[in-house]
């Protein structure tokens, strides 16, 4: 789950100048047997609704369409379970290759993700967190975004690490930058005082916690029969994601513990056959630890997908593979999946050693 709109806006020119200069295509090319992994979470037609502050997770569906195109014509894309295949065999990873994944389980992925995965024939890879789909847990993000979206109080008095501050609500684009501000500091927070902090938010705000059924049409989950059917199709893999999307690395053990083996058992039990792959939730590096990995390997799971930026090579770990956020245009996509920004990045590693080599 990435921080409430993060500046992109670097991000689109270095993209717009290495596909414009050509960079992006020399970089396609280079003899790399390298494979990008692309994160997406939910979809929304046209710009979404004012009923959601967060629309960083809802990705506009004609992006996504246009995405799904480029990368239809122009790589291989193939499913992550193909991939961790090849790993654990030691095989070649196939070049130009590029897998998608979504997180969490919104309902979206079924009714507006799928068509177009179908179109272009394309497999994709469903990270779920079981007790969403189950309704008994909306998502501590959701609850968040929902309490400052709906409250009629205006302002929020919150203590921050600094010091107390009070929030303003008084218009939508302030409870945004409240939102931005309080979702990095409840996920530094151990994850049972983040979770009565959530409470204590929605009793100060004046709003009760949603219901799963209530939640407004976007942060919906998908339905377990609608599971079933994707994963039915031969193009969806459903992977674990936890069961109430807590970061991992703040659990207590024992509570970590459960969220990894009650998401693969409610797999299990809904899907007939026990999941294989795992996302961590937030996926940063602070986000899980060397227990964290010794778990999810006891409870089955054979590969864990992070939120680190990278390609996966010969030498990826297969309980930490590195992902991309996703694409926002197609010369972004291409920018991220050609290699070019690591490309980039090794050109000039070379070309700084060169310069020290000279120097006396």
């Amino acid at each position: 789950m990435p921080t409430l709109y993060p500046s992109r806006t670097s991000q689109k020119l270095k993209s717009v100048a290495l596909v414009g200069s050509g960079m992006a295509g020399l970089a396609r090319i280079r003899d790399t047997h390298e494979v990008s992994i692309l994160s997406f979470h939910g979809l929304c037609e046209g710009m979404g609704t004012d009923r959601v502050l967060d629309w960083s997770l809802h990705l506009p569906l004609e992006i996504f369409r246009r995405v799904c195109a480029f990368l239809a014509s122009n790589y291989s894309v193939v499913s992550l379970q193909s991939v961790v295949d090849r790993l654990k065999a030691g095989a070649k990873l196939e070049p130009n290759s590029v897998v998608l994944t979504f997180d969490d389980g919104y309902a979206s992925n079924y009714h507006l993700a799928w068509p177009v995965l179908r179109e272009f024939n394309l497999p994709a890879t469903i990270f779920v967190a079981t007790g969403f789909l189950d309704g008994t847990e909306p998502m501590w993000f959701q609850r968040l975004d929902l309490a400052l979206g709906t409250s009629a109080k205006p302002f929020l008095d919150w203590k921050f690490p600094h010091g107390k501050d009070r929030l303003p609500l008084g218009t939508r684009e302030k409870r945004q930058m409240a939102l931005g501000r309080l979702l990095p500091e409840l996920k530094r927070m151990p994850d049972e005082d983040m979770l009565d902090e959530i409470d204590r938010i929605e009793q100060a705000l004046g709003v009760e916690p949603p219901a799963v059924g209530a939640l407004p049409e976007p942060m919906r989950p998908l339905t377990w029969p609608q599971v079933r059917e994707l994963a039915a199709t031969g193009l969806i893999e459903i992977g674990g994601h936890t069961h109430t999307h807590p970061v991992l690395s703040r659990c207590h053990p024992e509570a970590m513990h459960g969220e990894i083996f009650t998401c693969h058992e409610r797999l299990r039990q809904e899907l007939g056959r026990a999941p294989k792959l795992f996302c961590f939730p937030n996926g940063g590096q602070a986000d899980y630890t060397a227990e964290t990995i010794a778990l999810l390997q006891g409870a089955g799971f054979e590969a864990a997908c992070t939120l680190r930026s990278g390609r996966v090579d010969q030498n990826s770990s297969l309980m930490e593979l590195p992902r991309y956020g996703s694409p926002e245009s197609v010369w972004e996509a291409e920018a991220t999946v050609s290699g070019a920004f690591e490309a980039v990045k090794a050109w000039r590693k070379t070309a700084r050693n060169s310069l020290w080599s000279f120097l006396p």
